[in-house]
This record gives C-alpha cells, sequence and structure tokens, in this order.
C-alpha cells in the first residue's frame, strides 16, 4: 500500500503541474481573443483536472491510512485534500481579491506536494 501511495501522490503532483500548464494556455488564449461566450470554455480542461485531482488526493489520503504512514503523513495528505477544495471555492466566489487567492494557493499545493512526493521517493531509494 505504501507503493500505491508514492505512485497516486506522483500522479497527483504532475497533474498539478499540468494544472499550471492549462490554466496559462486559458490565460493565453482568453488574451488572444476569446470572447466573453468563450472564456468558460477555454478554462474547461483545467477546471476538469481541477475536479480529478480533488479525487486523487481523497485516494492519497486513503493510501496513506491504510499504509499506516503515521499521523504526521496522513495530516499532510488531508492538507492536500483540503487546498485542493478550497481551490474551487476561491476560484468560483467573492471579491477579486479572494480569486486571487487561487494562484496562491496553486503554489502552495505544488510545493506541499512536491516536496511530499520526494521524500517518499528518497525514503523509498534508502530502504532499497
Amino acid at each position: 500500500m505504501r507503493s500505491v501511495h508514492r505512485v497516486l501522490l506522483s500522479v497527483f503532483t504532475l497533474g498539478v503541474v499540468v494544472q499550471f500548464f492549462l490554466a496559462g494556455l486559458g490565460v493565453f488564449r482568453v488574451q488572444h481573443g476569446a470572447s466573453d461566450a468563450r472564456f468558460d470554455h477555454v478554462f474547461e480542461p483545467h477546471r476538469v483536472l481541477g475536479n480529478v485531482l480533488l479525487i486523487v488526493a481523497l485516494l492519497v489520503l486513503v493510501a496513506a491510512l491504510l499504509a499506516r504512514l503515521g499521523r504526521g503523513q496522513a495530516l499532510l495528505a488531508l492538507v492536500l485534500v483540503l487546498l485542493v477544495f478550497l481551490q474551487s471555492i476561491l476560484a468560483n466566489s467573492g471579491p477579486s481579491w479572494v480569486r486571487a487567492l487561487h494562484p496562491v494557493v496553486a503554489v502552495l499545493i505544488l510545493a506541499l506536494a512536491g516536496s511530499f512526493t520526494g521524500r517518499l521517493w528518497r525514503q523509498h531509494r534508502a530502504a532499497s
């Protein structure tokens, strides 16, 4: 189960990197002529992947619990789930300053997931 957890977390981290690409792609498509009617359309892949990442984050949490990785790792996985959930709220509600926190939280998610993933792979290599 530890291997499943490590792989799921790696997939999650890679997915977050793809999210940055899709967000940038949407921004530059809007910048180069997408009308208001097409605005939602250009960000649809970003939105869909965000939903998938929430599911993957939940699977990471379940795998951490089943693998009995300890309280610290389970809490890190829970924080990832909560931050990904918060992303949809930040992107879709409140004034512009609240929405502007969406990319800030995305950086936090990437930093947390990346460091978490790297640590697990280093531990795996050390144990092998």
